[in-house]
């Protein structure tokens, strides 16, 4: 039986090595070449902050981990990480009067359905790749919260007509007094005398109030309220006279309106947060497996095998190459530089405790 803590050992967490020690062996640039293969912004964060470990049971299971992602993307392809985005911004207002918005819900249906892909992925996995296949169940079902999100929040974070029967009522009404006074207003138009007084024979909005340019010599000419002058002064905007009462009921059911999506949003936050915990901890789980998936197309990339950690005995290194010189040989073929002009990595092979020690 595997260890299941022995997975979920953040390498973030490894032995602390001064910097001078891992400037020297440029730690940090294979560090950045790794993030590089990372889908997942919190992937890149987690790849640029690993470190090494003086373990030789750790080094065996980070080793045995990335050999079974990699048998894994033979047998299925890579981790569907699609749809999943940092929202660690989004969870922090993911609660009641947290400020929320359509979006934000949007992006976390996503994010949730993305992870979601991934607990599906892992679970199909052959049950050999035990060390992967573990990782379904340390990422919760949200399938409840995708389904209240999508139930009130389009897509493009719009808020769905159907979110609420109250919200279709009110919009249902707010589209019937909308015509109205599209009637009414288009009506003064297509009136002669009123067309002679205005700056342009058009209808604008002002404050979500439906009203007409007037020239400024003609303000007196048309009954109605003013609501603001052009910076030129020379156009005065009038809300006319039989509108007024109509744009008054229009913006008190935008008032009803935005309170009801208000309801609906807290609605939502109410759940996410009471989840927060369950959905972060499935992000870090996103994060490391994105890692884990970027250790093994790394290792693939460049023919990379997986070594043997002794625990006390000499160290061989049979044919090594520095990942640095590798990727730079494999940039300037990918470049299109001429193959005399590629530089060349040589591989060495070094041994310390067999016949000579350092």
């Amino acid at each position: 039986m595997v260890r299941h803590d022995a997975w979920v050992h953040d390498q973030a967490e490894g032995i602390s090595l001064d910097s001078f020690t891992l400037n020297k062996i440029e730690f940090g640039a294979v560090r950045r070449i790794l993030s590089d293969f990372c889908a997942t912004r919190a992937g890149k964060s987690l790849a640029l902050r690993i470190g090494p470990s003086r373990s030789p049971q750790i080094v065996r299971q980070w080793l045995t981990q990335t050999t079974q992602m990699g048998q894994a993307i033979a047998q299925s392809g890579l981790i569907p990480f699609g749809g999943v985005t940092d929202i660690s911004a989004i969870m922090a207002k993911a609660h009641v009067g947290g400020g929320a918005a359509g979006e934000d819900f949007a992006i976390l249906a996503s994010t949730l359905e993305g992870a979601l892909n991934v607990k599906n992925y892992l679970a199909a996995l052959d049950e050999s790749l035990d060390l992967l296949t573990a990782q379904a169940g340390d990422i919760a079902d949200f399938q409840g919260e995708i389904k209240a999100i999508r139930s009130i929040v389009e897509p493009d974070g719009s808020i769905a007509d159907h979110a609420s029967v109250k919200l279709a009522d009110i919009r249902q009404r707010i589209a019937q007094i909308t015509q109205h006074i599209h009637d009414v207003i288009y009506g003064f138009l297509r009136q002669g005398e009123v067309a002679k007084l205005l700056q342009n024979v058009t209808v604008a909005l002002h404050d979500d109030r439906f009203v007409l340019p007037v020239k400024s010599e003609n303000r007196g000419r048309l009954p109605g309220v003013v609501h603001r002058s052009s910076a030129s002064g020379a156009t005065v905007f009038i809300e006319p006279e039989a509108c007024v009462e109509l744009n008054n009921r229009l913006a008190d059911l935008r008032d009803e309106e935005r309170d009801e999506i208000q309801r609906l949003l807290n609605q939502l936050a109410l759940r996410i947060s009471a989840r927060s915990a369950e959905i972060s901890a499935a992000m870090q789980v996103l994060a490391r497996l994105d890692v884990l998936c970027a250790k093994a197309q790394y290792a693939r990339q460049f023919d990379m095998i997986c070594p043997e950690i002794t625990e006390n005995g000499p160290l061989q290194l049979i044919n090594a190459r520095h990942p640095l010189l590798i990727d730079r040989q494999w940039r300037q073929e990918k470049a299109g530089v001429p193959a005399d002009k590629v530089q060349q990595v040589v591989p060495i092979t070094v041994r310390l405790g067999m016949d000579f020690d350092l």
